[in-house]
């Protein structure tokens, strides 16, 4: 199990949310999402912006030049897809 926290995160297809940590199995599933409330241990820490993307979804320019305009915001209720996630990571 790892545990990822960045200040912006986008989970394909559709999810932006702002200071999260993502966790994931080791079969690189998210299995939660939680708000950052203060430090837990094995989270790996990172400035800007994460992205994690199914290992079906292409990755693109374009993609990523309309998650960087997204607005970032605090989601009730989060739905993820049951595959594996890549990760990307910019600065």
């Amino acid at each position: 199990m790892k545990r990822y926290y960045s200040h912006y995160t986008f989970i394909y297809p559709d999810i932006y949310i702002k200071n999260h940590i993502v966790e994931m199995d080791g079969n690189r599933r998210i299995i939660r999402i939680f708000p950052y409330g203060k430090e837990v241990e094995k989270t790996e820490f990172y400035s800007g912006l994460l992205m994690f993307l199914p290992d079906n979804v292409p990755f693109g320019k374009e993609m990523q030049e309309n998650i960087r305009k997204s607005d970032f915001s605090e989601h009730g209720y989060l739905q993820w897809e049951d595959s594996p996630y890549r990760i990307f990571k910019e600065d």
